[in-house]
């Protein structure tokens, strides 16, 4: 496991990154299991290593199973600890949660608003409060389905009837929060009006944004690593968390490898990963989906063009041909080529990378992991872009026999 020690801290006027925050840390002590985050550094106001300490304390002398069962109680340890977390902290923080949500609508509406300036589409004041109603819309709309337009489920942390719950404790403060912002945002915009339904979309959005499968506002991902006690190889979990919420941590499990004995390494980054998997891969993913784009749009204009040429063809003719190719034929040729594209880079590119690391000694396996998030800080230097990741990197070497190792050392290429 490795991590770099970058934070950034961000307002609305100001934008600063810090080079001076442990991710990774040991679990339990003298465990073979480690801990990482990324993402968020705070929980509820409270550092991250604070909250694994405290939980580290506890947990002393704990020996379980399978990684899973250690990460499922250190889940359980946030979920059930008034001590840690009281109920009137809950109380703040679920406002602050809100409110950040609202702030997201706010920065949406911002971004709509000067797009429909650029475009010069008519007067804005005519315009302004069926842009916020949009806003508000797609937000809403974003909660309640997924991408591919499937609802979109509630997380399975939280018990039935919590979202009736939090309508009787929270309606009030989630009132005045909306309020609070239709009042800013009416000081900037005084024609804005914001109708009863619209209110009720925000007022449902609060709820969402705690009981929906969707992680929008800032959360923390939580990666536990390394060995149960009946694990003879490695294995991972992953976890999306925010907030303690009615006594309840909202988390939900977001990636898992168990290593077997007849499989190979496996290489799993996190958080910003734009260089690793171009490392791995050979070709960065955002030059794959340009490809894929215009592999598409190319198709569709010979399709169109060998079509609309062919001779002795009616119009009937020729409208059904190119629905058969654009909706079947097409989308499978384009599938297939693709897919050959993925066996060979994984031929010729990800497979011997995976082969050589297999066979790397254990100190190397560290330095292995070091380089790779050092090509991501590289990366964001020579693009001139925020520095989100840097400074000294935390290594753990985890084995059966030596436990948890931990190592440091400069991210400077």
């Amino acid at each position: 496991m490795a991590a770099d020690s970058a934070v950034t801290i961000s307002g609305p006027n100001y934008l600063k990154t810090y080079q001076s925050v442990d991710k990774l840390f040991p679990l339990v002590p003298d465990q073979p299991i480690g801990v990482m985050i990324y993402n968020n550094a705070e929980l509820m106001g409270m550092p991250w290593e604070t909250v694994i300490s405290v939980y580290r304390d506890q947990a002393a002398g704990k020996n379980f199973d399978t990684v899973d069962a250690y990460a499922r109680d250190f889940i359980s340890f946030l979920s059930n600890n008034p001590d840690l977390f009281p109920q009137d902290h809950q109380d703040r923080e679920f406002c602050k949660h809100i409110a950040v949500v609202m702030s997201i609508i706010a920065s949406d509406f911002d971004y709509h608003v000067e797009h429909f300036r650029q475009s010069q589409a008519g007067n804005l004041r005519d315009h302004v409060s069926a842009i916020f109603e949009f806003t508000v819309n797609q937000l809403y709309v974003d909660y309640r389905t997924n991408l591919d337009e499937s609802p979109r489920g509630e997380l399975a942390c939280f018990p039935r009837g919590t979202a009736d719950q939090i309508n009787r404790r929270y309606a009030g403060p989630i009132k005045e929060i909306i309020e609070s912002l239709i009042a800013s945002l009416h000081a900037d915009y005084g024609s804005l009006t914001v109708s009863e339904t619209t209110r009720r979309q925000l007022e449902e959005i609060a709820v969402f944004s705690v009981i929906k499968d969707a992680f929008f506002e800032h959360y923390t991902g939580v990666v536990f690593a390394g060995f149960g006690r009946r694990e003879t190889f490695p294995s991972m979990r992953s976890y999306l968390c925010s907030t303690v919420i009615m006594g309840t941590m909202k988390h939900r499990q977001d990636r898992s490898r168990d290593m077997t004995a007849d499989a190979g390494p496996v290489i799993q980054p996190f958080a910003q990963d734009r260089m690793i998997r171009t490392f791995l891969t050979g070709m960065d993913q955002g030059l794959r989906y340009f490809l894929f784009g215009e592999t598409l749009r190319l198709s569709m204009h010979l399709v169109t063009d060998v079509v609309g040429q062919a001779p002795g063809l009616s119009d009937e003719q020729r409208q059904r041909l190119f629905a058969q190719y654009s909706e079947n034929n097409l989308g499978a040729a384009i599938q297939a080529f693709f897919s050959s594209i993925d066996e060979y880079q994984f031929r010729s590119h990800t497979g011997p990378i995976l082969r050589a690391i297999g066979s790397l000694p254990k100190k190397e396996l560290g330095e292995t992991a070091a380089s790779l998030i050092k090509l991501n800080s590289f990366q964001q230097k020579v693009m001139h872009s925020v520095e989100t990741v840097g400074g000294p990197i935390s290594l753990a070497t985890i084995t059966r026999n030596e436990g948890l190792v931990m190592g440091k050392e400069r991210a400077d290429l």
